[in-house]
Protein backbone atom coordinates (compact mmCIF):
# COMPACT_ATOMS: atom_id res chain seq x y z
CA UNK A 1 0.00 0.00 0.00
CA UNK A 2 1.35 3.22 -1.11
CA UNK A 3 0.70 5.66 2.15
CA UNK A 4 2.98 8.59 0.37
CA UNK A 5 4.95 8.41 4.33
CA UNK A 6 9.10 8.14 3.18
CA UNK A 7 10.24 4.73 4.06
CA UNK A 8 13.47 2.20 4.16
CA UNK A 9 11.31 -0.70 5.58
CA UNK A 10 10.48 -3.11 2.69
CA UNK A 11 7.19 -4.11 1.86
CA UNK A 12 7.05 -7.72 2.73
CA UNK A 13 5.92 -10.22 0.59
CA UNK A 14 5.67 -13.99 1.16
CA UNK A 15 4.10 -17.25 -1.15
CA UNK A 16 3.92 -19.72 1.83
CA UNK A 17 2.85 -18.07 5.26
CA UNK A 18 3.20 -14.58 7.50
CA UNK A 19 2.53 -13.82 10.48
CA UNK A 20 1.36 -10.37 12.03
CA UNK A 21 0.63 -9.09 15.82
CA UNK A 22 0.74 -6.48 17.92
CA UNK A 23 4.66 -6.94 18.93
CA UNK A 24 8.22 -8.09 16.92
CA UNK A 25 8.61 -10.81 19.62
CA UNK A 26 5.08 -12.55 19.06
CA UNK A 27 5.51 -12.49 15.18
CA UNK A 28 8.70 -13.79 15.69
CA UNK A 29 7.06 -16.32 17.84
CA UNK A 30 4.54 -17.33 15.20
CA UNK A 31 6.68 -17.36 12.60
CA UNK A 32 9.19 -19.58 14.62
CA UNK A 33 6.19 -22.46 14.79
CA UNK A 34 5.20 -22.19 11.08
CA UNK A 35 8.96 -22.80 9.92
CA UNK A 36 8.53 -26.02 12.48
CA UNK A 37 5.78 -27.39 10.57
CA UNK A 38 2.36 -26.16 12.80
CA UNK A 39 -0.31 -24.82 11.05
CA UNK A 40 -1.74 -21.17 11.88
CA UNK A 41 -3.93 -22.30 14.96
CA UNK A 42 -0.78 -23.32 16.54
CA UNK A 43 1.11 -19.82 15.19
CA UNK A 44 -1.56 -18.12 16.54
CA UNK A 45 -1.84 -19.32 19.69
CA UNK A 46 2.40 -19.21 19.86
CA UNK A 47 2.00 -15.74 18.57
CA UNK A 48 -1.12 -15.17 21.58
CA UNK A 49 0.68 -16.19 24.22
CA UNK A 50 3.95 -14.34 23.77
CA UNK A 51 1.68 -11.38 23.44
CA UNK A 52 0.68 -12.12 26.99
CA UNK A 53 4.59 -11.90 28.15
CA UNK A 54 5.68 -9.04 25.89
CA UNK A 55 2.97 -6.62 26.36
CA UNK A 56 1.92 -6.80 30.14
CA UNK A 57 0.13 -3.82 29.93
CA UNK A 58 -2.03 -4.94 27.45
CA UNK A 59 -2.96 -8.54 27.72
CA UNK A 60 -2.15 -11.14 30.34
CA UNK A 61 -2.51 -14.94 30.46
CA UNK A 62 -4.74 -14.61 33.12
CA UNK A 63 -6.75 -12.44 31.23
CA UNK A 64 -8.97 -12.66 27.90
CA UNK A 65 -8.42 -13.99 24.18
CA UNK A 66 -11.00 -13.62 21.88
CA UNK A 67 -10.32 -15.90 18.72
CA UNK A 68 -10.91 -16.05 15.57
CA UNK A 69 -10.36 -19.33 13.37
CA UNK A 70 -11.15 -20.12 9.91
CA UNK A 71 -10.60 -23.97 8.80
CA UNK A 72 -8.63 -24.09 5.74
CA UNK A 73 -10.40 -27.00 3.83
CA UNK A 74 -14.30 -25.94 4.79
CA UNK A 75 -13.84 -22.02 5.12
CA UNK A 76 -16.16 -22.04 7.91
CA UNK A 77 -15.25 -19.47 10.83
CA UNK A 78 -15.88 -19.88 14.06
CA UNK A 79 -15.37 -17.67 17.33
CA UNK A 80 -13.65 -18.99 20.28
CA UNK A 81 -15.32 -16.52 23.78
CA UNK A 82 -12.25 -16.04 25.47
CA UNK A 83 -14.14 -13.91 27.91
CA UNK A 84 -14.33 -14.87 31.42
CA UNK A 85 -17.40 -14.67 33.45
CA UNK A 86 -18.70 -12.90 36.93
CA UNK A 87 -17.87 -15.38 40.08
CA UNK A 88 -21.63 -16.77 40.81
CA UNK A 89 -21.48 -15.01 44.49
CA UNK A 90 -21.28 -11.22 43.11
CA UNK A 91 -24.26 -9.32 43.68
CA UNK A 92 -25.35 -6.16 41.77
CA UNK A 93 -26.42 -4.48 45.07
CA UNK A 94 -23.28 -4.87 46.39
CA UNK A 95 -21.28 -2.33 44.62
CA UNK A 96 -24.42 -0.14 44.34
CA UNK A 97 -24.90 -0.19 47.97
CA UNK A 98 -21.22 -0.49 49.23
CA UNK A 99 -18.91 1.47 46.54
CA UNK A 100 -21.37 3.87 44.92
CA UNK A 101 -22.58 2.27 42.37
CA UNK A 102 -18.91 1.41 41.06
CA UNK A 103 -16.63 -1.22 40.22
CA UNK A 104 -14.16 -0.47 42.06
CA UNK A 105 -10.46 -1.42 40.58
CA UNK A 106 -8.70 -4.54 42.34
CA UNK A 107 -9.76 -8.37 42.96
CA UNK A 108 -13.19 -7.14 43.49
CA UNK A 109 -13.83 -6.67 39.53
CA UNK A 110 -11.63 -10.06 38.87
CA UNK A 111 -13.48 -12.35 36.52
CA UNK A 112 -12.78 -16.09 35.61
CA UNK A 113 -9.75 -16.23 33.94
CA UNK A 114 -10.34 -17.19 29.98
CA UNK A 115 -7.04 -16.88 27.87
CA UNK A 116 -5.82 -19.61 29.05
CA UNK A 117 -8.64 -22.02 28.56
CA UNK A 118 -9.72 -20.32 25.10
CA UNK A 119 -5.45 -20.67 23.78
CA UNK A 120 -5.54 -24.87 25.07
CA UNK A 121 -9.65 -25.17 23.50
CA UNK A 122 -7.88 -23.69 20.05
CA UNK A 123 -5.15 -25.68 20.27
CA UNK A 124 -6.93 -28.94 21.19
CA UNK A 125 -9.76 -28.76 18.64
CA UNK A 126 -7.84 -26.58 15.89
CA UNK A 127 -3.89 -27.23 16.51
CA UNK A 128 -1.51 -30.08 15.84
CA UNK A 129 1.41 -29.12 18.14
CA UNK A 130 1.85 -29.75 21.96
CA UNK A 131 1.39 -27.28 24.33
CA UNK A 132 5.24 -27.09 24.98
CA UNK A 133 5.54 -26.16 21.24
CA UNK A 134 3.43 -23.75 21.11
CA UNK A 135 4.24 -21.99 24.13
CA UNK A 136 8.18 -22.52 24.43
CA UNK A 137 8.93 -18.84 22.72
CA UNK A 138 6.99 -17.59 25.54
CA UNK A 139 8.13 -19.30 28.20
CA UNK A 140 11.82 -18.17 26.75
CA UNK A 141 10.96 -14.66 26.99
CA UNK A 142 9.69 -15.06 30.16
CA UNK A 143 12.23 -17.01 31.93
CA UNK A 144 15.53 -15.47 29.69
CA UNK A 145 14.05 -11.57 30.07
CA UNK A 146 13.37 -9.11 26.84
CA UNK A 147 14.94 -6.12 26.03
CA UNK A 148 12.53 -3.07 27.21
CA UNK A 149 11.39 -1.10 24.48
CA UNK A 150 9.39 2.67 25.14
CA UNK A 151 6.01 0.41 25.25
CA UNK A 152 7.09 -1.61 27.82
CA UNK A 153 9.00 1.23 29.35
CA UNK A 154 5.67 3.55 29.67
CA UNK A 155 4.39 0.67 31.62
CA UNK A 156 6.75 -0.19 34.02
CA UNK A 157 6.59 3.50 34.60
CA UNK A 158 3.37 3.24 35.19
CA UNK A 159 3.49 0.26 37.52
CA UNK A 160 6.33 2.04 39.51
CA UNK A 161 4.33 4.80 39.64
CA UNK A 162 1.21 2.41 41.32
CA UNK A 163 3.67 0.30 42.95
CA UNK A 164 2.28 1.40 46.68
CA UNK A 165 -1.40 0.97 45.54
CA UNK A 166 -0.65 -2.70 43.59
CA UNK A 167 2.37 -3.97 45.60
CA UNK A 168 2.25 -7.40 44.28
CA UNK A 169 2.38 -6.30 40.69
CA UNK A 170 5.80 -4.72 41.24
CA UNK A 171 7.00 -7.69 43.04
CA UNK A 172 6.12 -9.44 39.86
CA UNK A 173 7.62 -7.87 37.46
CA UNK A 174 10.70 -6.18 39.19
CA UNK A 175 14.03 -7.47 40.40
CA UNK A 176 15.95 -6.48 43.74
CA UNK A 177 12.58 -4.29 44.16
CA UNK A 178 13.50 -2.08 41.21
CA UNK A 179 10.91 -1.87 37.76
CA UNK A 180 13.56 -2.02 34.39
CA UNK A 181 13.36 1.00 32.70
CA UNK A 182 14.30 1.87 28.91
CA UNK A 183 17.35 -0.80 27.87
CA UNK A 184 16.70 -2.67 30.67
CA UNK A 185 15.53 -6.69 30.38
CA UNK A 186 12.61 -7.93 32.11
CA UNK A 187 12.18 -11.51 33.99
CA UNK A 188 8.85 -12.68 34.93
CA UNK A 189 10.15 -15.82 36.70
CA UNK A 190 6.49 -16.34 38.34
CA UNK A 191 4.98 -16.47 34.48
CA UNK A 192 7.92 -18.62 33.40
CA UNK A 193 7.30 -21.16 36.24
CA UNK A 194 3.64 -21.12 35.68
CA UNK A 195 4.18 -21.93 32.02
CA UNK A 196 6.50 -24.58 33.33
CA UNK A 197 4.24 -26.56 34.84
CA UNK A 198 1.60 -26.28 33.00
CA UNK A 199 4.14 -27.71 31.02
CA UNK A 200 5.36 -30.47 33.25
CA UNK A 201 1.69 -32.01 33.70
CA UNK A 202 1.09 -32.36 29.52
CA UNK A 203 4.57 -34.33 29.51
CA UNK A 204 3.31 -36.25 32.37
CA UNK A 205 0.19 -37.28 30.66
CA UNK A 206 1.96 -37.27 27.11
CA UNK A 207 1.26 -41.00 26.61
CA UNK A 208 -2.54 -40.48 26.35
CA UNK A 209 -2.23 -38.50 23.58
CA UNK A 210 -1.84 -34.80 22.32
CA UNK A 211 -5.27 -33.85 23.19
CA UNK A 212 -5.70 -35.54 26.48
CA UNK A 213 -2.04 -34.09 27.46
CA UNK A 214 -3.44 -30.84 26.78
CA UNK A 215 -6.69 -31.19 28.70
CA UNK A 216 -4.34 -32.49 31.80
CA UNK A 217 -2.76 -29.09 31.65
CA UNK A 218 -5.79 -27.28 31.27
CA UNK A 219 -7.40 -29.23 34.25
CA UNK A 220 -4.60 -27.86 36.49
CA UNK A 221 -4.84 -24.39 35.67
CA UNK A 222 -8.64 -24.77 36.42
CA UNK A 223 -9.25 -27.52 38.93
CA UNK A 224 -5.64 -28.18 40.09
CA UNK A 225 -3.18 -26.18 42.26
CA UNK A 226 -2.79 -23.21 39.94
CA UNK A 227 -6.61 -22.29 40.28
CA UNK A 228 -6.48 -23.05 43.85
CA UNK A 229 -3.56 -20.11 44.32
CA UNK A 230 -5.35 -17.52 41.93
CA UNK A 231 -8.54 -18.05 44.12
CA UNK A 232 -6.61 -17.76 47.67
CA UNK A 233 -4.61 -14.51 45.90
CA UNK A 234 -8.36 -12.98 44.41
CA UNK A 235 -10.04 -14.03 48.37
CA UNK A 236 -7.30 -12.73 49.98
CA UNK A 237 -7.86 -8.77 48.62
CA UNK A 238 -11.66 -9.39 49.48
CA UNK A 239 -12.38 -10.61 45.64
CA UNK A 240 -15.47 -13.28 44.69
CA UNK A 241 -13.67 -15.52 42.68
CA UNK A 242 -13.93 -19.37 44.10
CA UNK A 243 -12.69 -23.06 42.91
CA UNK A 244 -16.55 -23.83 41.80
CA UNK A 245 -15.94 -20.91 39.70
CA UNK A 246 -12.76 -22.46 38.03
CA UNK A 247 -13.95 -25.56 37.79
CA UNK A 248 -17.28 -24.84 36.20
CA UNK A 249 -15.91 -22.44 33.65
CA UNK A 250 -15.49 -23.66 30.00
CA UNK A 251 -15.07 -20.91 27.18
CA UNK A 252 -17.85 -21.35 24.48
CA UNK A 253 -17.14 -22.25 20.32
CA UNK A 254 -19.65 -20.53 18.42
CA UNK A 255 -20.46 -18.85 14.68
CA UNK A 256 -19.13 -15.53 14.44
CA UNK A 257 -20.75 -12.03 13.79
CA UNK A 258 -20.77 -11.02 10.18
CA UNK A 259 -20.78 -7.30 8.64
CA UNK A 260 -19.89 -5.87 4.96
CA UNK A 261 -18.05 -3.62 4.03
CA UNK A 262 -18.49 -2.81 0.12
CA UNK A 263 -17.55 -6.35 -1.25
CA UNK A 264 -16.03 -7.90 1.41
CA UNK A 265 -17.59 -9.85 4.60
CA UNK A 266 -16.02 -9.11 7.74
CA UNK A 267 -16.07 -12.03 10.70
CA UNK A 268 -16.06 -10.84 14.24
CA UNK A 269 -16.46 -12.49 17.50
CA UNK A 270 -20.19 -12.03 19.22
CA UNK A 271 -21.59 -9.20 21.11
CA UNK A 272 -19.45 -10.33 24.43
CA UNK A 273 -17.14 -8.15 22.68
CA UNK A 274 -16.42 -5.14 20.89
CA UNK A 275 -16.76 -7.29 17.56
CA UNK A 276 -19.90 -5.79 16.38
CA UNK A 277 -19.92 -2.38 17.04
CA UNK A 278 -16.70 -3.02 14.83
CA UNK A 279 -18.85 -4.85 11.93
CA UNK A 280 -21.25 -1.80 11.97
CA UNK A 281 -18.85 1.34 11.90
CA UNK A 282 -17.11 -0.16 8.65
CA UNK A 283 -20.53 -0.66 7.17
CA UNK A 284 -22.02 3.12 8.18
CA UNK A 285 -18.57 3.80 6.36
CA UNK A 286 -19.27 1.59 3.15
CA UNK A 287 -20.80 4.22 1.45
CA UNK A 288 -17.87 6.73 1.83
CA UNK A 289 -15.06 7.68 -0.46
CA UNK A 290 -12.41 6.90 1.87
CA UNK A 291 -9.46 7.05 -0.52
CA UNK A 292 -10.56 10.81 -1.75
CA UNK A 293 -10.21 11.70 1.66
CA UNK A 294 -6.46 10.90 1.66
CA UNK A 295 -4.16 8.86 3.92
CA UNK A 296 -4.16 10.29 7.29
CA UNK A 297 -6.07 13.13 6.52
CA UNK A 298 -8.03 15.31 9.13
Amino acid sequence: MNTGIPSFRPTLTGNTHAVSTGHYLATAAGYRILEQGGNATDAGVAAGISLNVVLPGSTSFGGVAPILICDAETRVVSSISGLGRWPRSVKLDHFVRSRGGKIPQGVERVVVPAAAAAWMTALIQHGTMSFEQVITPALEYARDGIAVGHVLANTMSTFDEQSDKWPTRTEAFSENGSLPRLGETLHQPQLASTFQRLIDIEKKNKSLGRERAIEAALELFYKGEIAQEIVSFVQGGGGFLSMSDMEEFEVGHEPPEIGRFNEFEVYTNGPWSQGPVFAETIQLLAGDDLKGLGHNSP
